[in-house]
């Protein structure tokens, strides 16, 4: 167990906690679970040392993999989970517990003062501010995406391609560079495709003259990286190419604004606000970034009226874009992280328009 992560938890508590999420349970035990089994973890305020081997008896799991851990107090079954609550405590659980479980809960503990939040786990609020270890899995995980962008780039020079072959070769080239998994399917999406934000690769073929948006990201160690490029085969259309270089500008203020003890919602208004100088706010239809680390998409979200403020340490996107319908969409995305108040890039891979032309 990180006692370390579990003990500044337990000081932050007012009320007993219980975890499922299994980013949350590896990020406070340092073990993966299997996605189809079912493990709890009970966390309690005020951690208590009982012996010299430091058993943490505010802990205690429950499910097939972690009763098997013997630094919790102890381990018992899902439906016992009652009898570890205080009476005059409240056990908090999150939002992403269904509804059969809550059900379950109160029916095997009727006694148990049971309260679902709608808010984020403290564990994922904890998981915003990253240690060395966690920034240097992530650099490792953007540097495959940076070997990869590479190779997609000789590639597309030297051959013809459909969107979903591509993505295909970004996705086996990745692992072979050392990638433990993907961060979520590669995404190609050419001509009027790259207006749809979310685009599934298709048998499409990559034309000149077309944007090509290019979104990929792998796992190192658990940890994802997020990346996403725009390029054009030996051609660019003015009205994309006036549209590439706003939302290069955007990319570029959004990052110079970024800083320490700014709000999350700020960094997404200066984007919109650089776009709207070329009346293209109107195109900007998802969130300027995301926070990202054991998930692809976590805290902070740099989005709409967000108050989040920006601390050292925390990674995240910078993403603006421009999708424009019939036409074709433009996006610039890399993880970052703050530094002495400052955003720091993970890899250097060039924004500008000339280098993102294949000829």
């Amino acid at each position: 167990m990180r006692n370390s992560r579990i003990k500044f938890l337990q000081g932050s508590l007012n009320n007993p906690i219980l975890i499922k999420k299994k980013e949350n349970l590896f990020y406070l035990t340092g073990r993966s679970f299997d996605y189809r089994a079912e493990e709890y973890l009970l966390v309690k305020p005020k951690p208590i040392n009982t012996n010299q081997r430091r058993i943490n008896t505010g802990v205690v799991g429950f499910g097939s993999g972690l009763e098997q851990i013997t630094w919790a107090k102890r381990s018992d079954r899902f439906k016992n989970i009652g009898k570890y609550v205080p009476k005059k405590q409240t056990l908090e659980v999150s939002a992403d517990f269904t509804y059969g479980e809550v059900e379950y809960l109160k029916f095997k503990n009727p006694k148990l003062k049971l309260k679902v939040s709608l808010k984020p786990s403290p564990v994922d609020v904890m998981r915003q501010v990253k240690d060395a270890q966690e920034l240097l899995n992530i650099r490792k995980s953007m540097q495959i995406v940076g070997k990869v962008f590479g190779r997609v780039k000789k590639e597309l020079r030297s051959r013809s391609w459909t969107e979903k072959g591509l993505a295909d070769f970004i996705t086996k080239t990745g692992y072979k560079f050392g990638a433990q998994d993907i961060s979520f399917p590669a995404i190609v999406a050419s001509g009027a495709n790259a207006a749809i934000p979310h685009h599934v690769s298709s048998a499409k073929k990559l034309k000149a003259g077309e944007s090509i948006i290019i979104d990929f990201g792998f796992k190192y160690k658990n940890y994802c990286s997020d990346f996403t490029r725009t390029v054009f085969l030996k051609r660019v259309p003015s009205k994309l190419e006036k549209a590439y270089n706003q939302v290069e500008k955007a990319y570029n203020e959004s990052i110079l604004f970024a800083k320490a003890g700014v709000k999350a919602g700020d960094v997404y208004k200066k984007s919109v606000d650089i776009l709207a100088d070329a009346k293209l706010d109107k195109y900007f239809i998802h969130s300027l970034g995301h926070g990202t680390g054991l998930e692809i998409h976590e805290l902070p979200n740099l989005s709409p009226g967000s108050k989040e403020v920006l601390k050292d340490n925390m990674v995240f996107s910078i993403e603006p874009g421009v999708y424009i319908k019939g036409l074709g969409g433009i996006r610039i995305e890399d993880l970052v992280y703050l530094k002495r108040g400052r955003v720091q890039k993970f890899i250097e891979q060039a924004t500008n328009i000339r280098n993102n032309i294949i000829v």
